[in-house]
């Protein structure tokens, strides 16, 4: 049995084949690839953007996978390279759609304590939650809980500097805290 290191350098390892064997021309390796990024990034997309721009910002994301992929000089980096270009296009769609306001209010009912979600994998209420913080927080947070990336991965994504990525979390929870404690004040 693989340690939860040991599944993961396991899990990178297979991938970093997989973008060398796709980028070699092998069809059967670049649909595996395509398959395995998908739910990941579908959840991380319909949580920053909504659901919708979710289906056009995915189906674009594909498209400039396959068309960049040839040009992936480390392969080992695949995930965190596609989350960057899905970033890019989601808050393109978003600014084209003027999208940078929160999004719909989550209804109180389906809401959970930001501080009980810590250390845990993200519930429904807690995306929902997400989406009353900006959009560049919002990128952050999902990155950093909803796909258990370290802030340096974030950063890298986003394309910003760690620092930028630590306020935006920061933000990003005072936000959810404030929000979650007016949800709970008394009318």
């Amino acid at each position: 049995m693989h340690t939860g290191m040991e599944a993961k350098e396991l899990a990178t390892s297979d991938s970093t084949l997989l973008v060398l064997l796709a980028q070699s021309g092998d069809r059967g390796a670049l649909e595996e690839l395509l398959r395995e990024a998908y739910a990941p990034l579908r959840r991380y997309i319909t949580y920053l953007a909504g659901t919708a721009l979710a289906e056009d910002i995915l189906q674009e994301t594909s498209l400039q996978i396959f068309r960049k992929l040839p040009h992936l000089r480390e392969p080992a980096v695949f995930r965190a390279w596609t989350f960057r270009i899905a970033s890019r296009i989601a808050f393109s769609h978003m600014k084209s759609a003027r999208r940078w306001q929160p999004l719909e209010d989550a209804p109180a009912e389906q809401l959970t304590t930001f501080d009980d979600r810590l250390g845990e994998p993200p519930d429904e209420g807690f995306l929902r939650l997400v989406e009353n913080v900006s959009p560049a927080s919002r990128a952050v947070l999902l990155l950093r809980y909803q796909q258990d990336l370290s802030l340096e991965e974030a950063a890298a994504i986003l394309e910003i500097p760690v620092g930028t990525a630590k306020s935006r979390l920061h933000y990003g929870v005072t936000m959810l805290r404030k929000y979650l404690t007016d949800e709970r004040k008394p009318a």
